[in-house]
């Protein structure tokens, strides 16, 4: 009997037969109490009774597969006289059970750096029917586009599988739906949720606004050289950036603003007279080379560089020097006029006009 069949059909059962004759032959039927069938008898024109099983309730084949009844024939003799036979029911599955996915919704977290061909997840539904009823069938009934190019779902096992790559910094959150249909068109469906990990895969990048170039020798200390932005595309720790010069040069940075430094001149410690020296000398180094270097908090580390050349201009900040601080000279008397009795010499640090030496 189908599980689907309505309370109140009928299933004719064998006769049985007795030999005897009056009230020694069959008179009756009764069968084994039980709360899902009944038994009607009917009679028909010639007297023979003829037992039929009558559903009374629904039946459900995800509770009980089988059920075994007892019919008895009974005649009218004394004693009464009576003959058996089983009853056996297979109740035989109906698509009355849609499939049950085993959460509402599936929360996931995935790391960015996942490679394609791993598996992400897994959906399960479960169906109480059997065969073909209880063979579900997996699919995406809701889910954009974005998502649909970096996963893809097994409609028949419910793995769902990364075929592209992963960026946190490019997608934080996917959200889809899930279907699962049997093979009666029962269907369930199911949330996804997929959160992206950052990974630190992001080095830091700088880029440069010079705003003085080249810089004046006699400028004072914190003028902005240049201005510098640093960029971290990770989050968390792994976008937490700190920046410095390599070297002991006369510069240093400061922050301005969330992720932006200002490159500013200052002085340096003079380690043989214990004293500050100016910021800049261009007689000492015309040419800085500085080396910027950022790096994130992310473990491992990501370092980004950066070089910049500071030009320096020269100002008139050296006096001219004579060779030596006295010249003696001896002249003969007669020495005929116009003739050479000395040549001094001074030398200026200075480049261009700021060097150019007059005598007088």
């Amino acid at each position: 009997i189908i599980e689907s069949t309505p309370p109140g059909a009928r299933f004719p059962l064998g006769s049985g037969r007795d030999p005897d004759i009056g009230e020694n032959s069959l008179q009756n039927y009764q069968l084994t109490p039980n709360p899902l069938f009944s038994l009607v008898v009917r009679e028909s024109p010639d007297g023979t009774k003829q037992p039929e099983l009558v559903l009374e309730k629904v039946l459900d084949r995800e509770k009980q597969i089988n059920h075994h009844l007892i019919l008895t024939a009974v005649d009218g003799g004394d004693p009464i006289r009576s003959g058996t036979a089983q009853i056996k029911i297979n109740v035989t599955d109906a698509n009355d059970n849609p499939p049950v996915f085993t959460k509402e919704i599936y929360k996931v977290r995935l790391l960015e750096n996942l490679p394609e061909g791993s598996l992400a997840f897994q959906v399960k539904a479960t169906d109480g029917d059997e065969g073909t009823n209880a063979e579900i069938t997996y699919s995406f009934s809701d889910i954009a586009n974005s998502a649909r190019r970096v996963f893809a779902l097994d409609s028949r096992t419910g793995d769902v599988k990364i075929t592209g790559p992963l960026d946190y910094e490019e997608g934080k959150y996917y959200e889809a739906s899930v279907e699962g249909k049997d093979g009666g068109g029962l269907s369930a469906h199911a949330k996804v949720h997929i959160d992206i990990l950052d990974v630190n895969d992001n080095a830091p990048a700088l880029s440069l606004l010079p705003i003085l170039d080249p810089i004046p020798e006699d400028s004072v200390p914190s003028t902005v050289v240049a201005v510098i932005k640093v960029r971290d595309r990770d989050s968390g720790d792994n976008g937490d950036v700190s920046c410095n010069i390599d070297g002991d040069l006369p510069f240093r940075l400061e922050p301005s603003s969330e992720n932006t430094y200002k490159l500013i001149t200052a002085s340096l410690l003079d380690r043989e007279k214990l004293v500050l020296a100016k910021a800049l000398d261009r007689e000492e180094a015309a040419l800085h080379e500085l080396v910027l270097r950022a790096s994130d908090s992310g473990e491992p580390a990501r370092t980004g560089t950066a070089r910049i050349r500071v030009l320096v201009l020269d100002a008139n900040d050296n006096a001219p020097v004579f060779s030596q601080a006295v010249y003696t000279v001896r002249v003969a008397e007669d020495v005929p006029v116009g003739s050479t009795l000395v040549t001094i010499t001074a030398t200026d640090a200075d480049e261009g006009l700021n060097g150019h030496v007059k005598y007088s």
